[in-house]
């Protein structure tokens, strides 16, 4: 994963540098609601919808629970919850961004934060089956010219889970976006 991640992160630069200049993208210019996949921790469907030059707000619903079939664990109350493989465990996620331009060329890399929160729910759970928490994210997202519709991005994200108990989660991700 990490590996998968540092050469994303080295085209995606590589990319920005050797482009030209040409006309600005489309995304959050002239398109301001895209919809897509991430692949990570979570994966699943992103939306990001631009209600400002530099301002968003992005929001997911992830799945977490696959290729793990039959790993139980025990919640706050002593319970054995078990994860019989599928999607088990669910997030939504919601982040207002906060995004400004690094390179502009035949390609526009900008890098953003954002502030908002998770909730976190498990399918088959007897226990604890909820968790909610604020979120904060750092990432780069990359948009071209040539298709004008297309955003890739890359975004790790801390969650402090406030309920049931408090901890922290890191999530992160890598995952593409078409504009309407």
């Amino acid at each position: 994963m990490k590996r998968t991640i540092l050469t994303a992160l080295a085209a995606m630069s590589f990319l920005a540098v050797v482009a030209g200049s040409a006309n600005a993208t489309e995304v959050g210019y002239n398109r301001k609601f895209g919809l897509g996949v991430v692949l990570g921790a979570p994966t699943g469907f992103t939306g990001k919808a631009w209600v400002g030059p530099t301002n968003a707000i992005d929001f997911g619903l992830g799945f977490y629970g696959y290729g793990f079939a039959n790993r139980c664990f025990t919640d706050s109350n002593g319970t054995t919850v078990c994860n019989r493989g599928g999607y088990n465990w669910a997030t939504l996620n919601v982040d207002y961004l906060w995004q400004s331009n690094i390179v502009r060329g035949q390609a526009q890399l900008d890098w953003h934060l954002g502030a908002g929160g998770r909730a976190t729910w498990i399918g088959d759970c007897q226990g604890d089956c909820a968790r909610l928490g604020p979120r904060g994210s750092v990432g780069l997202d990359l948009m071209f010219n040539n298709p004008a519709f297309l955003e890739l991005f890359f975004e790790i994200a801390f969650v402090m889970n406030v309920v049931p108990g408090i901890w922290l989660d890191i999530e992160g991700g890598l995952g593409v976006r078409f504009y309407f």
